[in-house]
């Protein structure tokens, strides 16, 4: 028990993390009425200017060279002959903070506040995916490890536990409860805290009495983010720097900022530091010899923030604060597809061109935009039509690609991987059809917070849902089987005696042919499935309670009855997808179903339209490999930084996406056909 105390008090340090990050979610809600899921980047980009301060001196923009030709736009400044001192590399840190703060707040935030739900969450996660790119492309993925601003040394057996306890890590927690503490004296006793509260309450109230809504928010935006900043550069000493690390940190600050109810800083940090000793001493318990092996320790650690989110939106989701800002704009279209079979035989003719003249390579990319249009499809029925904003189908896809591997496994070794796997060995379409079973049981799961919790506070739930998935099933080498966390390969799926998966020709190069038939029978089916959905009886409940929960049920919709099929056709269809990206890539990865991959999908169907089927034939061919997508990682890091720059330009001018560009432009063309001609 006193290594369990010892380690639960270890996790003071990550939870001072937390806290700081929290505060800065309290303080960015209460200036603009928005929950930012950016908060975990906007951490991790100051991180980095203080890293290569202290490495090189050098400090690089939050942009890239965007101009194509001889004139070059500039991406970095070099400040100090060498590496610079940590007084100045802090300095430049919270300097990119503050640049940072101005950024989201004037092309973000500010243009989104009387948006919808759905507008809002894809502006935040354009942010996201835009500054985990851009960190990507300038410092790379790798972690970076440098010396930070927090003291050396430790105490050694604190409070009689025996071990020791770094100072950095008493002193982060400190440093946390004091920012709480502060911040919550500023907002109670001056005049600008006391605006910020006057407009949290009512912005038209606080505009009639004289306060810009715009002035207060930017204000407590750059509160916002030099507060995140700070945390960022602090959690060197204790956290490894990498983008996509740092990013994901924002769903355990998220539970932090909900013990604060969103409105007390003091308490979001308080609450941040006891989520991180309650998740160390969690994950200490799995080192104990009667913990079950299948509740791995990492797993553990990961659903701790889910579990506290989850409860406590299911339990006071309702006392959170909601801005009132005006009227919200409508949401996306989602239109029905009149004329479906024409779009059908669209997608079988250019099918059949890309196989029939087509090399391997755009063969390949042939597959990758089918099975990604597919699993954007189940975003499109969940997000499009239920509106219920949810960011984990690509978590519920990994779900049945292993499960499915799992069932179809015999023991046999095959492929890349020395690791052999035990299963039952049953037939390929019974082991698919098994975990897409698993997978809609989870996300039926999955759903039921959802029946009392909407909007950006689902998004929120399905984000800490798909990072804690990754970690306790995709993860769990007691559940999938050795290898689970580093490479599993795929058993060579044949249905009904046909050969499906990738198979090697006579030439030695993969073939993908029949799976590339495969999978676009697949797309035709659930185009046609997704179609005659939203035109019957379910799609017209479903929009009705995306409109408007209340009135629905008022008029005889069953609401909980629709959001819980709608997550399961959802998870369905995301489980299809995912059993066809495990036979395409003939071997499983977790990083390949991570939260930010999932997000990524989300964002390019959103380009193409959220709320239509050719939403997600765009965005699959503009998806990482697909038809239309660059093939130099170089290119690929870039296309996700420009397509969360898109995103975050579609949501606030163009919700409807960029496939509702279409019928006005066909309109014109037709106009200008049939106009007649001035001569002759």
């Amino acid at each position: 028990m006193r290594d369990l105390l010892l380690l639960g008090l270890l996790g003071i340090g990550i939870g001072g993390f937390y806290g700081v990050l929290g505060t800065g979610i309290v303080v960015g809600h209460k200036g603009s009425g928005l929950i930012n899921l950016d908060q975990g980047a906007l951490a991790m980009y100051p991180a980095y200017a203080f890293v290569t301060m202290r490495s090189s001196g050098t400090v690089f923009f939050p942009w890239f060279d965007f101009i194509p030709g001889p004139i070059d736009v500039p991406v970095s400044v070099t400040l100090s002959d060498g590496p610079a001192e940590k007084w100045l590399a802090l300095v430049v840190g919270l300097a990119m903070s503050v640049l940072l703060g101005i950024m989201v707040q004037a092309l973000v935030f500010g243009p989104l506040r009387r948006k919808p739900p759905v507008s809002k969450v894809i502006g935040s996660l354009g942010a996201l995916l835009y500054l985990q790119s851009i960190a990507v492309h300038h410092f790379g993925a790798k972690a970076q490890f440098v010396d930070g601003v927090l003291p050396d040394g430790g105490f050694d057996n604190p409070l009689g536990l025996g071990g020791r306890l770094p100072y950095d890590r008493l002193a982060f927690a400190l440093i946390a409860l004091l920012i709480g503490g502060a911040l919550s004296i500023y907002y109670r006793t001056t005049r600008m805290g006391i605006a910020t509260r006057a407009v949290e309450d009512s912005e038209l109230g606080a505009s009639l009495l004289g306060y810009s809504p715009n002035r207060i928010a930017m204000i407590n935006w750059l509160l916002s983010t030099t507060t995140t900043g700070l945390a960022g550069i602090l959690a060197l000493d204790i956290v490894s720097l990498t983008p996509s690390r740092y990013t994901l940190l924002v769903v355990p600050a998220l539970g932090a900022a909900l013990f604060g109810n969103l409105t007390s800083p003091w308490l979001a940090a308080v609450g941040g530091v006891m989520l991180g000793v309650f998740q160390s001493f969690s994950a200490g318990l799995t080192l104990e010899s009667w913990w079950p092996s299948w509740l791995p320790e990492e797993g553990v650690r990961q659903a701790v923030p889910l579990i506290v989110i989850v409860a406590f939106q299911y339990r006071r989701g309702h006392l959170l604060p909601v801005r009132s800002s005006g009227m919200e704009e409508r949401q996306p279209k989602a239109e029905a597809m009149q004329r479906v079979w024409p779009t059908v035989v669209l997608v079988v003719v250019s099918a059949t061109i890309v196989l029939w003249n087509g090399g391997r390579v755009v063969e390949g990319k042939l597959l990758t935009t089918v099975v990604a249009a597919i699993l954007m499809l189940a975003s499109v029925v969940l997000v499009g039509y239920l509106g219920q904003i949810s960011l984990a189908n690509l978590a519920m896809a990994g779900t049945a690609a292993y499960l499915a591997t799992r069932f179809a496994a015999d023991g046999s070794q095959f492929g890349v991987s020395p690791l052999v796997i035990d299963g039952p060995g049953w037939p390929a379409p019974l082991a698919a059809l098994c975990g897409v079973a698993v997978a809609v049981g989870v996300g039926v799961l999955v759903a039921i917070p959802a029946l009392r919790i909407r909007g950006l506070q689902l998004a929120l739930v399905t984000l800490a849902a798909a990072v804690a998935l990754s970690e306790l099933v995709l993860g769990n080498e007691a559940l999938i089987g050795n290898g689970a966390r580093s490479i599993v390969t795929v058993p060579p799926p044949s249905w009904f005696g046909v050969d499906v998966g990738v198979v090697t020709a006579s030439d030695g190069l993969p073939d993908r042919t029949n799976l590339a038939i495969f999978a676009t029978s697949w797309l035709v089916a659930l185009i046609l499935a997704v179609a005659g959905l939203r035109r019957g009886t379910v799609g017209r409940r479903f929009l009705a309670v995306r409109a408007n929960e209340r009135a629905a049920a008022a008029s005889g919709v069953d609401v909980v009855h629709a959001k819980l099929l709608g997550f399961g056709i959802a998870s369905a269809i995301a489980g299809t997808a995912g059993v066809l990206i495990s036979y395409h890539q003939t071997v499983l990865q977790i990083t390949t179903w991570s939260a930010l991959a999932g997000i990524g999908n989300l964002a390019l169907l959103f380009l193409g339209g959220v709320g239509r089927i050719s939403g997600a034939l765009l965005g699959g061919m503009l998806t990482p490999g697909g038809l239309l997508s660059e093939t130099s990682a170089d290119g690929e890091v870039l296309r996700n930084a420009v397509s969360g720059a898109l995103m975050i330009a579609v949501a606030v001018f163009r919700p409807d996406g960029l496939t509702s560009l279409l019928r006005p432009l066909g309109q014109l063309a037709r106009r200008s056909v049939r106009r007649p001609s001035s001569f002759g």
